[in-house]
């Protein structure tokens, strides 16, 4: 770790003519089997041996296993300092040198007094130092990350010894004090972490850098429970854990003093947690977002579940279980987290943002208005852990107030936007003083007009301690907010004691008044008494706040009292319930490699003094919802000016899921949404099949019928391509080579009568591609598996009459879909399975016809399996190299199919095509009549018609 690695290197670095010696207990001494296996891994590693001169290995048996002029390998057990002591004195002369021990995670793992003795024995030299990195429980045994650590070693059979004598940071520096060290640093390494002078901000924020990240409370839990000691002979003070500074006094140790805490302002009465265990295996979701429909129904939608992220709802009650239907957001919206629901009214709300992964920002928002959901204006940028509040111009016009967040390439923004039905939305001018950019932080109005801004954290990975008032000036088309910082400095206030610096809190008004609850702090983990605090002083009504009441800066503990498991307060979710009742949902965290955390349940927050509260639970988990809504026409406003532009579509990525069973899919066909699935095993063909392989395996010389295109989008309806045979050798070697051509194979037997299937046309290739156990479905019911290649030319947009999936072996692929609702704004023409369109260019000529479309996209790469729905219009295009793919279509309707033969899966339905020949008789029958009047009844029997498809299936 670089913590260790940064006090070696000062010990290194620090001018002395002495010798050093670095000690490495638990590794360089260490048990004699171990250290004999480390010895010969040396030994057989060529960049070991280049490092150390004079290398020797000893006789078995010796206690110093390794010799050389760098480096010894001490065999024997941590517990015989005697024999420690003996084998040392014999190579080296440790009163003449600076000695630095250190042990990482090691000596947690002896018997205490055996531990305690090693730390004695090192303590006898005259020039020492010891360097300890190991665990700690700050907040105690039953802290949720704690457990779960603990837990995890006691199974392994390798119990965490130390923890349980030496509990606290404190602990460990009276431990090393009263073993012969008179100067002691110790810090969490979160606290190392937040220093600026140990760790600088460039190398911080270059971790985004390295790979995406998102997982800051989770990385804040498993700092909180490390920590980093350094112990010295000398009386001078100890600087080791950081760079001290002339104006810096020496790091302190965090933990709260039992006067401190008592003189905290406490908000009487006391809260009361009560529990109610979820049904055993669900409810386990977070970083989700929560809305309310009815008195008493509460929905926790979308999140990251126990595999993936989701985009179903679970509805919590505090009733019995009803039958009825709950308004959650379609399925049809991608799955997310990190997003936002706020609520508007009691029946209306606002979806905005998240994410899938941390590299895709999500910028699509989502109405509830009544009982339907419509797609509005999407954001002006893509945005993840924003903060969100309802306000409102006291004319009945309700908007929402977004903030902060971060975008698809990891920049923390600073800006706040403002959506209104009426204008869409619109940039907030921010005058004076703007706080700085931020995200995870947590946001709330007072009145209608003003609120608070909390916390969140900068690019850099630090947690604000900032508190921010804020004011909007809403002149329609001119919104401007103005910020006030109310931050106080720790030593003037009793914000520091309240944990008042947090990142993925809680703000949420309640019967108590506002409380802080949950997230991560500065200072790492928020003790248990902490995690819920009150912001402002004295009590108020629920949504009724005296604004006076709510400065940011004031804060007060809450006197906890938890009925049932404590629950872990990062990654939950708080909603307001019935009387100001506060409901806790989901959250958890992944402990490290000791396992993942989960709130089993749901905790109601109430006053203590009412004996009669209800208790809330997880009544139904909605995966079936109402249709879509039509989109909502309003118009996004650009900042600077007030021209309005129509909203362009939005791509919707289509989400990841791993399977875990063949009714895993089956659920996935029911649902008829389109999902890529990874880590299927399809066979050796995503390794194998390269284009060598294949001329190889095939042959080169074997005849196939090939596309070939004159422009890079090929359309059936413009036949902008010609048939052609060739050798199978030349095409690969033609669309390796970059020319636009594309094979779709054909059955190697009456091809316009049978359908291809990979085992029959290409025997030589049937064993390197399988379908999984996991595809069951796919493989009873299949019609046809063509092989497709294809060079630098994209397929034209056509929908298929029976499912597929598609299955990507090498290259890489972009597939856009769009929902069968769609289809009559895509331009096919009567009768055809293929548009006209070229989706994938963004020109004036065909960005109209886009409008009101919903598009789905697919980044397809070697291994991914796309299920694509049945009637879902889709197309797709290379995006590096040859494609190589192989699709299975299967029927997945009982019943409906129109007779005879389909060779490539894509003839309509029977009932389709019976009725096109009903519609010419229909319009047959208006002949005769003057035009007018013709058209007068057939647009009358159109629209009836149209009433009959949205009518479709509702009964």
């Amino acid at each position: 770790m670089r913590a260790v690695d940064h006090v070696v290197r000062q010990f290194l670095e620090e001018p002395s003519e002495k010798r050093k010696i670095v000690i490495n207990l638990g590794c360089d001494v260490d048990y004699a089997q171990l250290i004999v296996k480390k010895c010969d891994i040396i030994d057989q590693t060529n960049l070991f041996r280049q490092l150390l001169t004079s290398f020797k290995l000893s006789s078995p048996g010796d206690t110093i296993t390794l010799r050389s002029d760098q480096y010894l390998a001490v065999a024997c057990d941590l517990r015989d300092t005697e024999k420690l002591q003996k084998a040392l004195a014999q190579e080296l002369e440790l009163e003449n040198c600076l000695v630095l021990c250190t042990a990482e995670v090691s000596i947690t793992y002896m018997d205490v007094e055996a531990a305690d003795t090693l730390i004695r024995w090192a303590a006898r030299f005259k020039d020492a130092r010891f360097c300890l990195l190991e665990q700690f429980i700050p907040d105690g045994p039953e802290h949720p990350f704690a457990k779960t650590m603990i837990q995890h070693f006691d199974k392994l059979q390798t119990p965490l010894r130390c923890i349980n004598k030496y509990p606290l940071l404190q602990d460990q520096q009276r431990r090393f004090v009263e073993a012969g060290w008179p100067s002691v640093a110790v810090r969490s390494l979160w606290d190392l972490w937040e220093d600026s002078q140990f760790l600088r901000s460039e190398e911080r924020t270059a971790l985004n850098s390295i790979e995406p990240f998102d997982e800051w409370e989770e990385f804040a839990l498993f700092a909180s429970h490390y920590f980093l000691l350094v112990a010295t002979k000398s009386s001078e003070p100890n600087t080791s854990c950081g760079y001290i500074g002339p104006d810096q006094k020496p790091p302190v140790v965090y933990s709260i003093e039992e006067d401190a805490h008592r003189a905290v302002p406490r908000l009487q009465p006391s809260i009361t947690l009560r529990y109610q265990d979820n049904p055993k295996g669900r409810g386990r979701r977070r970083f989700g977002a929560v809305m309310k429909s009815a008195e008493n129904t509460v929905g926790y939608h979308g999140g990251l579940g126990t595999q993936t992220r989701l985009k179903t709802t679970d509805v919590y009650t505090d009733g019995e279980i009803h039958d009825f239907t709950w308004n959650s957001p379609p399925v049809s919206i991608a799955a997310r987290m990190c997003h936002t629901i706020t609520q508007l009214t009691r029946n209306d709300c606002l979806l905005v943002g998240g994410r899938t992964s941390p590299e895709n920002a999500l910028a699509d928002c989502w109405l509830r208005r009544r009982q339907s959901w419509e797609r509005v204006d999407d954001l002006p940028l893509g945005r993840y852990r924003h903060c969100a509040t309802k306000v409102s111009n006291g004319n009945g016009s309700w908007g929402v107030l977004v903030g902060g967040g971060k975008d698809s390439v990891g920049t923390v923004l600073a800006d706040y936007v403002l959506w209104r039905n009426e204008f869409g939305w619109q940039t907030v001018q921010v005058t004076r003083t703007a706080p700085r950019p931020r995200f995870g932080a947590s946001m709330i109005a007072v009145d209608r007009l003003s609120g608070i801004l909390l916390g969140g954290m900068t690019e850099d990975g630090v947690i604000l301690s900032e508190s921010w008032r804020w004011i909007i000036e809403d002149q329609d088309q001119n919104v401007k907010i103005t910020f006030q910082d109310q931050s106080q400095p720790r030593v003037l206030s009793h914000v520091s004691e309240c944990f008042q610096a947090r990142f993925g809190a809680s703000l949420e008004w309640s019967s108590l008044g506002l409380l802080y609850i949950g997230g991560v702090s500065d200072r790492g983990l928020i003790p248990w008494e902490y995690d819920i605090v009150a912001v402002g002083s004295g009590t108020c009504k629920v949504f009724a706040p005296e604004p006076g009441l709510y400065e940011a800066s004031q804060f007060q503990r809450v006197d906890l009292a938890c009925e049932g498991p404590r629950p872990l307060l990062v990654g939950h979710m708080v909603a307001i319930a019935n009387g100001g009742e506060l409901l806790v949902l989901g959250g958890g965290a992944v402990c490290f490699s000791f396992g993942t955390f989960w709130n089993l349940g749901t905790w109601t927050l109430q006053d203590s003094r009412d004996l009669l509260g209800t208790s809330w639970h997880l009544c139904n988990t909605v995966e079936v919802v109402p249709p879509l809504g039509p989109v909502v026409s309003a118009t996004l406003q650009p900042a600077g000016n007030g021209h309005s532009h129509p909203s362009i579509p939005v791509l919707t990525p289509v989400g990841r899921a791993r399977l875990t069973s063949p009714r895993a899919f089956e659920a996935i066909v029911t649902e008829a949404y389109p999902i890529t699935m990874e880590g299927l095993d399809i066979g050796s063909c995503t390794k194998a099949w390269t284009i060598e392989y294949l001329k190889e395996t095939v042959g080169a010389g074997r005849q196939v019928v090939v596309h070939e295109a004159t422009t890079d989008h090929m359309s059936f309806q413009a036949k902008n391509f010609a048939y052609v045979i060739k050798a199978f050798g030349t095409f690969l070697d033609q669309v390796t080579n970059g020319q636009r051509q594309y094979l779709r194979s054909l059955a190697t037997e009456k091809p316009a009568d049978k359908a291809a299937k990979l085992s029959h046309d290409f025997p030589e290739l049937a064993e390197d591609f399988n379908l999984p156990p996991e595809l069951a479905l796919v493989t009873e019911n299949a019609h046809s598996s063509p092989l497709r290649i294809s060079g630098p030319v994209a397929m034209w947009l056509h929908y298929d009459v029976m499912a597929n999936v598609l299955c990507q072996i090498q290259g890489s692929k972009r597939v856009m879909l769009y929902p069968p609702s769609d289809v009559t704004r895509l331009r096919f023409p009567a009768g055809a399975s293929s548009s006209v369109l070229n989706v994938f260019e963004a020109t004036s000529a065909t960005g109209d016809q886009l409008t009101n479309t919903h598009p789905y996209e697919a980044m397809l790469h070697p291994g991914d399996v796309l299920f694509i729905p049945a009637c879902w219009p889709h197309t797709a295009s290379p995006t590096d190299g040859v494609s190589i793919a192989v699709n299975v279509f299967f029927r997945d309707m009982k019943s409906g199919y129109a007779p005879g033969k389909d060779v490539y899966g894509n003839r309509d339905l029977q009932a389709y095509e019976r009725g096109r020949l009903d519609v010419s008789k229909i319009a047959k029958a208006f002949e005769g009549l003057p035009m007018d009047i013709g058209r007068f009844y057939l647009e009358r029997l159109a629209d009836e018609l149209k009433e009959k498809a949205h009518e479709f299936g509702s009964s």
